[in-house]
């Protein structure tokens, strides 16, 4: 579990990292915009950050200049200082195959795939609603599939497969081959996490 200390200690090295990048370069490598001389515009699932790299502060586009929570700011960061040159291999891996994976997968489940299905294994067209309303890519499956970008380059399959009287629901999340050159296995546990709450939330509203 990593705690507050850890993660400012995180937050403030990616920061100093970054104050040594190209932002022209940084854009172009992660999929994000240039916003002004020291800024970039990067997507977030269905929604827009600014990262002020001169500032040190990762705010939401929209809400008032309103600052992301501190482990996304760090997600967010080590995003754009892992994305380089990064190239989608369209080769899907489970959580498991991913280097660590099985240290995590407690933390990933239940971030997750439980509350995944826990949320929508009843209800599985309002995921179908949410992902048609942020334009997730529909995925061919015997249940609810749907790839959705959490950033430019890091997409997420998310698989759920709706229980009956005989067969409870299950649910899975996949990755791009790709992603375990961005980011860390944790971060990526992370990533899976604020994504299904994001899902939940939309259903919400």
């Amino acid at each position: 579990m990593v705690g507050a200390e850890d993660r400012w200690d995180a937050l403030a090295l990616s920061w100093t990292r970054l104050a040594h990048a190209d932002i022209g370069l940084l854009a172009k490598d992660s999929g994000a915009a240039v916003e002004g001389q020291h800024s970039l515009r990067l997507r977030l699932i269905d929604r827009e950050c600014i990262v002020d790299v001169g500032s040190r502060r990762v705010v939401w586009a929209t809400g008032a200049g309103t600052e992301l929570g501190r482990h996304l700011q760090i997600l967010t960061l080590h995003y754009l200082l892992g994305s380089g040159k990064a190239q989608l291999a369209n080769r899907l891996v489970s959580f498991r195959d991913l280097e660590g994976g099985a240290m995590y997968y407690a933390a990933f489940k239940a971030r997750s795939i439980d509350l995944l299905v826990r949320e929508f294994g009843g209800r599985p067209d309002q995921l179908r609603h949410v992902g048609d309303a942020i334009r997730a890519e529909r995925v061919e499956t015997s249940g609810i599939g749907m790839r959705i970008s959490f950033f430019p380059k890091l997409p997420i399959t998310v698989h759920l497969w709706p229980g009956d009287d005989e067969v409870p629901a299950s649910a899975n999340l996949l990755f791009d081959a790709s992603a375990a050159s961005i980011l860390q296995t944790e971060d990526l546990s992370v990533a899976a996490g604020v994504l299904v709450r994001r899902l939940v939330e939309l259903a919400g509203k």
